[in-house]
């Protein structure tokens, strides 16, 4: 929980920081801090993401494994981004040769914090033919905007997610004004 609480409080400092500064006690909670990010956000940066999301999700589709880990980044505590470690993009790459997409779908995705945001997709190993029980994975992305451009992150699982046990709580306070 610890690595979590740095990691938004890395992101929201990150973020404040390119704001202007004012004198306050105020403490500002996970909802508070998601709304004024929400706030800096167009149109275009929600084209932006689910356009690289779902060209990465069609070069898995049609096999092109090596593509779509070069899209692929890591973002570390403080919300930098850099490239994937040997180990995660072979771990990664193992995966995808296990279990190949042959459909996908998006899920959801949310935006929470520069370095902290959600794109789920729903990936199936085999057509879809309107019967039940096609086996099914998740793939979870974290969209991360560092100075004004968006970079397809791999979501650790340790990262709080909307959808998972270890979501945050939005009263929850996580810095200062």
């Amino acid at each position: 929980m610890k690595k979590i609480f740095v990691f938004i409080a890395a992101s929201l400092v990150l973020w404040s920081c390119s704001k202007s500064s004012k004198e306050s006690t105020d403490y500002v909670t996970y909802e508070d801090a998601e709304a004024e990010f929400a706030a800096t956000l167009s149109a275009s940066d929600t084209t932006e993401v689910l356009s690289a999301g779902n060209a990465l999700m069609d070069s898995l589709r049609a096999g092109n494994i090596d593509y779509a880990l070069s899209q692929l980044r890591s973002a570390d505590t403080a919300g930098n981004v850099t490239e994937m470690s040997d180990e995660l993009r072979e771990r990664i790459r193992a995966r995808l040769e296990r279990f190949p997409v042959v459909e996908w779908e998006i899920d959801y995705y949310d935006f929470s914090l520069p370095g902290l945001n959600d794109l789920k997709y729903r990936t199936y190993m085999r057509a879809r033919d309107g019967k039940s029980g096609v086996p099914a994975m998740s793939l979870m992305l974290n969209p991360v905007k560092k100075d004004g451009k968006w970079y397809l992150c791999v979501k650790d699982a340790e990262l709080p997610a909307k959808d998972a046990a270890n979501a945050i709580n939005p009263k929850q306070i996580i810095g200062e004004r």
